[in-house]
């Protein structure tokens, strides 16, 4: 059981921790371009009385997109908020069981969610958008591919709550009830 705990944590681990990074770094140039777009939207207003009216929406779009490809990193490096006053003061393996609980429902929301999601971008394609005039589909594609990523995550976190868990290992270290499975600058 132990070794097919870890065979799975660490693909797992091999999989989502480039696609973490990658995340990262898309969403550092998607936030650099919503910089760029609305100091464009900004500036064609102030000298040349002229709105773009695709900079708000498309600075818009990029924004929620840098957010959900970021999330997965967020996910694995436990860079959420924690709310830990009524989990500090568990021992150690309750608090792996309620870890393992709360990463558990989080996947589990993530498939809810991904099912859905495929729906949602079904639809999109019967709408455009206004400003840049695309389907709404290419704007929606990145909510089933984020709540995959986190899906990824949550099976990951879980797998090494178990298995801390069943070898008595309180060694993992816990933000709120998720393991650290990242550090700034790890693979």
């Amino acid at each position: 059981m132990l070794r097919l705990i870890d065979l799975a944590s660490r693909g797992l681990e091999k999989l989502n921790a480039p696609i973490a990074r990658w995340g990262l770094s898309v969403s550092a140039i998607l936030l650099a371009l919503m910089l760029a777009v609305a100091l464009a939207q900004i500036l064609s207003r102030a000298f040349f009385n002229h709105t773009l009216d695709w900079a708000e929406e498309a600075a818009r779009m990029a924004l929620v997109w840098s957010a959900l490809l970021a999330a997965p990193m967020g996910y694995r490096a436990a860079g959420h908020v924690a709310i830990t006053a009524f989990i500090e003061g568990l021992p150690p393996k309750a608090l792996q069981i309620v870890g393992i609980v709360v990463n558990a429902l989080v996947g589990w929301l993530c498939v809810v969610f991904l099912l859905e999601s495929v729906d949602f971008v079904a639809r999109g394609s019967t709408i455009m958008s206004t400003g840049l005039g695309i389907p709404m589909s290419y704007v929606y594609v990145i909510v089933p591919i984020a709540l995959g990523a986190l899906l990824f995550v949550a099976i990951e976190a879980t797998l090494r709550l178990v298995r801390a868990l069943l070898t008595e290992n309180a060694s993992e270290i816990l933000v709120g009830v998720v393991p650290v499975m990242q550090k700034d600058g790890e693979g």
